[in-house]
């Protein structure tokens, strides 16, 4: 199956290398803005339209599948353009930064009558569909609370900084935090999104509080507490503050769901399931995929779509990566009504103080 790939940032080359390495796959194009991208992947990769114009990927009739991982801004533009060249089309989280712009691309997609899938890893990482597995079966009775926990240094933290250098962590940042509208919503969607997987269920409503620690306008840590239709709560705590500027990256990720019957718990320090039931107790190791890992599994399951010519119900369709976009929409709308709390982040400036979006 013959791809284009729009977009060389930190995921785009990620999910380059994930096409690449599949048999099944041909990457025949790739663009993005910066020529130095291009370039470089384009040689290093033998890929033979290399571009800085989307434009040129989008209309070679010859692309079965595009993938577009640019920008979260640059997403409706080009979904749009590929729904009016009848692309079957991946596209990144989220699947666009205004719900409107969501629901367009949608509808686009609908009309053009092409497959249209959001790229939301954890349906593709074993430990989240182990979990599911395991909430499925009724191990531990009737779910009731489920917790998703995902913490995670600043998208521009030091080594961030030490690796890219401060113009593209200073992009990256802009990308992620001011138009990605940050933590709650460039990276909440992916809990939003288990969670109605998880559960089988929309949500009823959404209320959330949350705090900036270097004064964005958008938060930087929030914890939404969702209600689902069916009556099980979710709660998704989400941030980009967890020990900023450590020597080392930490991240601190955490599920936990309680049923009617016991509970299960997994957390990315010790990589074990732990299941408490009436019926049985389980101490499993599930070790955390990569997300290079996720992305092949959900790319092998979209080339499965295209051949079948339908979506495999397991992955995120352009309705559920808009839904993801509506609830975090909702989340990051009830933390600023209710006032978003400021914090300093320490006796030193911001390092990017002084430049403006």
């Amino acid at each position: 199956m013959r791809f284009g790939v729009i977009g060389l940032g930190s995921a785009g080359r990620s999910h380059l290398d994930v096409l690449s390495r599949m048999p099944e796959v041909e990457v025949v194009g790739i663009a993005d803005l910066n020529p130095e991208y291009v370039k470089t992947l384009g040689e290093r990769y033998g890929v033979p339209l290399a571009t800085t114009q989307p434009e040129e990927l989008i209309a070679d009739p010859s692309i079965d599948v595009i993938a577009v991982v640019a920008a979260d801004r640059a997403h409706y533009p080009l979904v749009m353009a590929c729904a009016a060249a009848r692309k079957h089309t991946l596209c990144e989280k989220p699947i666009a930064t205004e719900v409107g712009h969501g629901r367009e691309m949608v509808a686009a997609m609908r009309e053009a009558g092409r497959l249209f899938c959001i790229s939301l890893n954890n349906r593709g990482n074993p430990v989240n569909r182990r979990i599911k597995d395991v909430v499925d079966a009724g191990t531990i009775g009737h779910a009731r609370m489920v917790r998703l926990i995902g913490l995670m240094a600043a998208p521009d933290n030091h080594l961030v900084r030490e690796r890219l250098g401060e113009k593209a962590a200073y992009s990256r940042l802009v990308n992620i935090c001011h138009e990605g509208k940050n933590a709650m919503f460039d990276c909440g969607v992916h809990s939003f999104d288990y969670a109605r997987f998880l559960t089988g269920s929309d949500f009823r409503r959404i209320e959330a509080m949350g705090y900036s620690m270097r004064g964005f306008e958008y938060p930087d840590h929030g914890v939404a507490l969702c209600e689902h239709e069916n009556g099980i709560l979710t709660v998704v705590d989400k941030g980009f503050d967890y020990a900023y500027e450590a020597q080392t990256r930490k991240e601190y990720v955490r599920y936990e769901v309680i049923g009617d019957r016991g509970s299960l718990a997994w957390d990315l320090d010790h990589q074990r399931l732990r299941v408490f039931a009436r019926d049985q107790t389980l101490d499993e190791p599930l070790p955390y995929a990569s997300h290079d890992a996720d992305r092949e599994v959900i790319y092998r399951g979209f080339i499965e779509s295209v051949k079948q010519g339908s979506l495999l119900p397991w992955l995120a369709s352009g309705e559920d990566g808009l839904k993801a976009v509506e609830a975090a929409q909702t989340a990051v709308d009830s933390m600023i009504a209710k006032g978003v709390i400021t914090r300093d982040v320490g006796p030193g400036p911001n390092w990017f103080d002084g430049r403006g979006w």
